[in-house]
Order: C-alpha cells, then structure tokens, then sequence
C-alpha cells in the first residue's frame, strides 16, 4: 500500500471511479495486460492498443470528448469597428473547435508465431460504448469483426449504466442473476454463445478465465488486484462520497454503502 493513502471502501469495485473514467480506463488496459503477460502460453503477447475515433457532432457522446486541436484566425471586421481612439491593444480571435477525438483503449492476446494473428481481444468498456450513437455501433462493428475472423473476444463491463445496446442485454440474463457489473466471453469456436460472470457490487470482482488458442488452457485474470491498484496508485482516496454516485444506488444499496463509508471516514 502506499504510504498515507487508505484503500477504497468497496470491497469489488468501486462505482465512484465511474468519475475518472479516463485515468481507470487507461490504467486498466495497462494493468490488465501486464497481469495476463506472464501466465500466457509461449508465443502468445498482451498489448495494450489504442485507436483515435473522429465523432461528428450529430452524437450523444460528445459530453465524453475533449478537443485536441483547434483553428484560429484573424477577425479584421473588429478593427473596422473599433472606436477612433481605442486603446484596445489585441485584437479578438476567432476560434474554431475540430472535431472532437476519441481514443479507445482495449487489449489483445497476439500469436506471435502467426504473424501476430489476434487470438483473444479485451474490451474495457466506456459510456460511449453503452449509449446510442456512432462510438456504440463502431463498439458492435468491432465486435462481430473479432468473432468473423476467428478471435475470442472479452467484454468487460465496470460501468452500471444499462447493458440494453450491448450484445448481451440485461434481459438474456435469468433475473436473479443479474448484477451491478459483468464480465462476457465468447470464444472463437462457438461465436454466438456468451459465458457471462456475474459481479454484484458488494462482493469483490471474481477471476475471470481468458480464453486463448483452442489448443491453449484459458489463463486467469485476477481484476480485484487490479482495481485496487488503480484506486491506490491513481490517488483516488480523494474521491468525494457523500455526494450520491451516477447513477444512483438502490434504497437497498444506497443504505449499505453509506455504512461502509461512514466506517471508512472514521479509519
């Protein structure tokens, strides 16, 4: 542990740092692809991948986005307007925003000795991926590509917003199953079924099973470790809780965790 931090007061994951999505994600790509690295069978490799999506402003998820690049010219038709004996010094810019980039993180399993053919991609998901919109349907897009070219695919979900535009909805999962996060494979060999690990929120996150070549035993990967990596080394101890988190928990849920806070206040 590091020194003068205190750890979360969730025992899994802590749906607080939905807040700083940004860095969780990041870190997770990276955390999670160093974990898997030396249980790997030979000739397979985790790396974490990024691509930048360029979003058009006919999308939901631009609250998501912030500019990397703007334009910026000169706007003479104010020094023509400006009063004989201005002491106006700089003259107003006209700023133009770009439009706004997306990156996506994500993690691939490569068979190095198939000329790095990918075996198993690792989807972190982000609010973009779950809301209507063009980063959602790439997110699909992406998916059934993985699956068409033979590759398994691993969702995981850390985020409580609804499941209903992902692959697998909240309604093929029987109702007593259902809970605050999940972890969804499928495997090459059988595309079209999902093995799905249900994570309720009061419990810590299970070790999932990755899948790799058919011929390769499935490697487990620990994400309690991770996320308590994550809330340690990215100093989120500073995280306010008592304010209610987005989305807000249930009555029953909401009772429960002001009783983990308040002792983790007294700590």
């Amino acid at each position: 542990m590091i020194v003068g931090m205190m750890k979360s007061p969730f025992p899994g994951m802590d749906p607080y740092l939905e807040q700083r999505w940004g860095d969780v994600h990041t870190r997770l790509c990276t955390y999670v692809s160093a974990a898997l690295q030396p249980n790997l069978p030979r000739g397979l490799r985790a790396r974490a991948q990024e691509d930048v999506l360029l979003e058009d402003d006919d999308s939901s998820d631009l609250r998501y986005f912030e500019p990397d690049v703007s334009i910026v010219e000169t706007t003479e038709r104010y020094e023509a307007a400006l009063p004989t004996g201005s002491t106006l010094a700089v003259q107003p810019l006209a700023v133009t925003l770009l439009t706004f980039p997306k990156r996506q993180r994500w993690v691939e399993i490569l068979d190095t000795a198939s000329g790095n053919r990918v075996v198993t991609a690792i989807e972190i998901l982000s609010p973009g991926n779950k809301v209507s919109g063009k980063l959602n349907k790439k997110y699909l897009e992406k998916i059934t590509e993985y699956l068409g070219a033979g590759a398994n695919v691993v969702e995981i979900d850390l985020l409580r917003s609804s499941r209903e535009r992902l692959m697998v909805t909240s309604d093929r999962i029987a109702e007593h199953k259902r809970t605050d996060y999940y972890i969804c494979t499928a495997k090459a060999m059988r595309p079209n079924h999902w093995w799905v690990y249900p994570m309720p929120l009061r419990r810590p996150l299970t070790t999932v099973m990755i899948p790799c070549r058919e011929t390769d035993n499935d490697v487990p990967l620990e994400l309690q470790p991770i996320i308590d990596r994550i809330y340690l080394e990215g100093g989120h101890d500073d995280l306010d809780y008592s304010q209610p988190p987005e989305p807000p928990f249930s009555p029953a849920d909401a009772e429960w965790a002001a009783g983990l806070i308040a002792k983790h206040s007294q700590t």
